[in-house]
C-alpha cells in the first residue's frame, strides 16, 4: 500500500501544487480527482504551446493589449464563452477587471478534450477557482456558440 500512497501523492503535489486550486481537486468525487490532475498536467502543456506567448507564463497577459488570465473576472462571469473564444477566436472586444482590451483572439483548432483540460487548467491556476470543466460541458458550449 506505501508503494501506491507516494506516486499519488507524488502526482498531487505536482499537480495541485503552488498554483493550483486545491479546493476543486477535493471538492470532486473520487472518481473524477485523478482526471482533474491529468488536465491539470495535459492542460498546461497545451497553455504552454498555444496561450503563453500571448498570456504569458503566469497569466498576467500584456499589460494593455492582452487581457490578464490570472484573477480575471471574465472567466468567473463567462465559462460558456470560453471555449467559443478558444476554438473559433474573436475580434470582439472584451471587459477583464474593467478594463476594455481589443485584441485579436486567434481561433486555436483545439479538440474538445484540449480544450477541456487548458481550460480546467486556466481556471485552477495563479489564484483562480472556476472549477474543472469536462469534455461533456465543452461539447454542449460549442453547440451554444453556433446559434
Amino acid at each position: 500500500m506505501g508503494k501506491l500512497l507516494l506516486p499519488a501523492l507524488l502526482i498531487f503535489g505536482f499537480a495541485c501544487g503552488p498554483g493550483h486550486n486545491k479546493a476543486t481537486y477535493l471538492a470532486l468525487p473520487a472518481s473524477d480527482q485523478a482526471k482533474f490532475e491529468k488536465y491539470l498536467i495535459l492542460g498546461k502543456e497545451v497553455y504552454t504551446r498555444k496561450c503563453q506567448n500571448c498570456h504569458q507564463g503566469n497569466g498576467q497577459g500584456l499589460r494593455g493589449l492582452i487581457p490578464p488570465l490570472a484573477g480575471a473576472d471574465f472567466l468567473q462571469h463567462n465559462q460558456h464563452r470560453i471555449p467559443c473564444l478558444l476554438k473559433f477566436g474573436t475580434n470582439d472586444p472584451i471587459t477583464v477587471n474593467n478594463r476594455v482590451y481589443a485584441p485579436q483572439m486567434p481561433h486555436h483548432p483545439l479538440t474538445n478534450l484540449e480544450l477541456a483540460e487548458v481550460i480546467t487548467y486556466i481556471n485552477n491556476s495563479w489564484g483562480n477557482e472556476y472549477g474543472f470543466v469536462t469534455v461533456k460541458q465543452v461539447d454542449a458550449r460549442l453547440q451554444d456558440c453556433s446559434r
